[in-house]
């Protein structure tokens, strides 16, 4: 995979794939019995799945929503990309429960799960709330009395605000 025949919708696909890995899911969650602490695959999937063919989606869905279910929580909305390879995706869409919003990049994809989060007063994804919570506060700079941060992510808001700073 050369980084430079990439696209940059390509490029952040693989980014969202790679960010729980540097900051894992680290909270408990209760459920109605016992606890689960969300895996990195789990994360990753409650952000963005990849797929190869567009006939594939409805599976995909499917699996989600099976595996929500299965744990007793919310599917709540999430990215699919479609391409032939991971270096090669050419198409995006949000699934907010059973419809598919057809979105032009990746970047896009990201704005339009955020905003339906905020619009609608829906929770982030459990699996992936600290990855959210991360894009809140970073890239829109949003903040509401119900945000709970782990110390890892103030960790990092704070080490990206001291980088940032030391830039300008």
């Amino acid at each position: 995979m050369q980084l430079e025949n990439l696209t940059d919708s390509t490029k952040i696909v693989l980014q969202l794939r790679l960010l729980p890995h540097l900051l894992p899911p680290k909270s408990r969650i209760r459920l109605s019995k016992n606890q689960w602490k969300p895996s990195i695959p789990e994360c990753k999937d409650s952000i963005i799945i990849t797929t190869t063919l567009v006939a594939n989606i409805t599976k995909v869905q499917e699996d989600r929503r099976k595996a929500a279910a299965e744990l007793g929580i919310t599917l709540q909305p999430f990215i699919i990309a479609v391409g032939a390879s991971n270096d090669d995706i050419s198409d995006f869409f949000v699934s907010v429960d059973d419809t598919l919003y057809k979105i032009s990049s990746a970047l896009k994809a990201i704005d339009f799960c955020f905003k339906f989060f905020q619009v609608f007063d829906i929770e982030y994804p459990v699996e992936s709330v600290h990855i959210w919570l991360l894009f809140q506060k970073l890239l829109y700079n949003y903040h509401t009395n119900c945000d709970k941060l782990s110390p890892n992510v103030t960790e990092t808001i704070s080490d990206f605000m001291a980088h940032e700073a030391n830039e300008i």
